[in-house]
């Protein structure tokens, strides 16, 4: 089985949901973003204020690339992570891409009080969200394979919406 990859929004679920969906397909769950914290030895926030994204950008870039030497696992993706466009082709050229797509106003009801987004530390961080999706929404279209809408769906429903989608004829054979 190839590899999983779960893209889109701060907010839209790529952890949880990918948590459930490896639970599913009974297969290892990476985060990629936990693996940039294990190796710089601190948390995204402190990465972006001392040594800037470009720095964890390139972190991301490598450990993606790590991690996808390995298959049959399911990855959650940083939010930027189509950004580079390496990563995009990356992604596709050893697994499957996911979308989690969210509308605007869901993303702002699930990060607005959250304070680990170093990107929403702006004076008008709804702004700074708006402009996000106006930068990464074409970029996640343009790289993903399948787009599952989260919208007032738990995790385990989105997830079991892909397994049924992606896998479920797969697995069944």
């Amino acid at each position: 089985m190839r590899n999983t990859y779960l893209i889109g929004m701060m907010g839209s679920g790529k952890t949880t949901s990918g948590r459930a969906l490896a639970r599913l397909l009974d297969v290892p769950f990476v985060d990629l973003d936990e693996r940039i914290v294990e190796r710089a030895g601190r948390s995204i926030n402190e990465i972006f204020q001392t040594e800037g994204e470009p720095y964890f950008r390139r972190l991301e870039r490598e450990l993606l690339a790590q991690v996808s030497g390995n298959q049959g696992q399911v990855v959650a993706t940083g939010g930027g992570i189509v950004l580079d466009r390496a990563n995009g082709a990356q992604m596709r050229r050893t697994g499957l891409v996911v979308y989690l797509r969210t509308s605007f106003e869901v993303l702002w009801e699930r990060v607005q009080e959250v304070r680990d987004r170093p990107l929403l530390r702006a004076r008008d961080p709804r702004k700074a969200l708006a402009e996000l999706c106006r930068e990464r929404v074409p970029l996640y279209e343009n790289v993903s394979d399948r787009i599952f809408l989260t919208d007032r769906k738990t995790s385990e429903a989105v997830a079991l919406e892909i397994f049924k989608a992606c896998f479920e004829s797969e697995l069944s054979q």
